[in-house]
């Protein structure tokens, strides 16, 4: 008997992180962090129209949480 069993496609991450304005900005500013995957395995795309930040500790850990989020998903697999 044929295995009519459903494979993964494809998969994708996508956290849109937010925040108040700066001080030269009256709008609320999103950082959007997804993956993409063309056929040669996952990349990031980083989109934001503005996003300000002390010190670069700051956008390094929030790029670390996507990270860890995208490796804990992409490790699991479909039953």
């Amino acid at each position: 008997m044929k295995d009519n069993k459903p494979w993964l496609l494809t998969q994708e991450l996508q956290m849109t992180f937010t925040q108040e304005p700066d001080c030269c900005s009256l709008d609320e500013q999103y950082l959007t962090i997804k993956t993409a995957n063309g056929g040669g395995g996952d990349f990031y795309v980083i989109e934001t129209s503005r996003w300000s930040f002390d010190n670069i500790p700051e956008l390094v850990n929030i790029l670390m949480r996507f990270h860890a989020k995208h490796n804990k998903i992409k490790s699991a697999e479909l039953e």
